[in-house]
């Protein structure tokens, strides 16, 4: 059985190794990782609220955003995924210098060369760093094999914030316009826009600029949007013509909302084991997925981060098959739709 992943953010989806691995190339990171391995799991856990900190550290430099793009997508690849839409924030990783032109054509670098250690060319710097560590350590990289990738795009993610502030205003618009600039050249890789951040703080208003432009370029985009427990962040992300939802959880309290979610077509990007830690659903028993499903609302069904969360898409519907007794049918057209939905 192949999944479709439409909900899943590169910082927070790296292994402990891959940290191990990430912190051994960017000396110049300076960053010491806790002795003991499971001090470093809880740092990254979902319920530490700072569970980006240290993966956006090692994520700073083109050269680890290569290997953690090589080394996501052979994850995916490993656990069914056949199709994902990967979202990055460009912003988080221009700490150190890189802009953020330079981060986007990293992570498509890091795709299109698919790290091929099979061919003639053995002498970049990355492929001989990471032969370097594979002797040092003993563990094995997989160097000597074709790696096998899933189709994957990118989501390019726009900050919550303080719009007063020039500097995040200006940061976001540059987002825009470097998807504007790679969609413009025809490169099927982004996928679009995203907005991400706390939805109760920073009403949508704030940002139509950056959808009012988006819309102009004809840039399609999906918003964060009812993780809060408040459908009205839905209503805002509709309303400015988000495509998908990400989340959309709270819609079930509000039955005009389903049926408008239903007139528009609107797809839900559910990530049910998020939504549980963070409290936006009491216990998966009361997970309201079939209601949406009667509703005729187009569910999908996601992971959110890989790591973070110890989670992927098939434990996703495997918890949701055991749990709320989903039918082989319904799993069948959850899937259906969400292959249906890419942005």
């Amino acid at each position: 059985m192949e999944y479709t992943d439409l909900h899943l953010h590169l910082e927070g989806s790296q292994s402990l190794e891959d940290l191990k691995l990430l912190s051994w190339l960017d000396s110049e990171a300076e960053i010491e990782l806790p002795y003991d391995d499971e001090e470093v799991e809880r740092l990254i856990n979902y319920k530490n609220s700072n569970h980006l900190s240290l993966p956006i550290s090692l994520l700073q430099t083109e050269e680890n955003l290569n290997y953690a793009i090589d080394a996501l997508a052979k994850r995916l690849k490993s656990r069914n995924i056949s199709y994902a839409e990967i979202r990055i924030t460009p912003q988080y990783h221009t700490k150190r210098g890189m802009t953020q032109m330079a981060v986007v054509e990293s992570i498509l670098d890091g795709y299109t060369q698919r790290l091929d250690f099979t061919g003639e060319d053995m002498s970049s710097s990355l492929k001989l760093k990471l032969m370097k560590y594979e002797n040092a350590t003993g563990i094995d990289l997989g160097l000597n094999k074709r790696p096998e990738y899933p189709h994957i795009r990118f989501i390019l993610s726009l900050i919550r914030g303080n719009m007063r502030d020039p500097k995040l205003y200006e940061m976001n618009m540059e987002t825009v316009e470097i998807a504007r600039h790679f969609m413009s050249e025809n490169n099927y890789l982004i996928a679009g826009l995203d907005l991400e951040g706390s939805e109760g703080v920073y009403p949508i208003d704030d940002y139509m600029d950056f959808f009012g432009a988006a819309r102009k370029y004809h840039i399609p985009f999906t918003i964060h949007a009812g993780e809060n427990g408040n459908p009205k962040g839905i209503w805002d992300a509709i309303r400015v013509g988000a495509s998908r939802i990400g989340h959309g959880i709270s819609a079930v309290k509000d039955s005009r909302l389903m049926n408008e979610l239903v007139d528009r077509g609107t797809i839900l990007e559910l990530c049910p084991t998020a939504e549980l830690m963070s409290g936006a659903v009491e216990s998966i028993d009361r997970y309201p997925l079939r209601l949406l499903m009667q509703y005729g609302i187009k569910a999908t069904i996601n992971s959110d981060y890989m790591i973070a969360l110890n989670t992927d898409v098939a434990n996703e519907f495997e918890m949701l098959k055991r749990e709320l007794m989903l039918s082989d049918g319904e799993i069948q057209n959850l899937m259906k739709t969400a292959s249906e939905s890419h942005l």
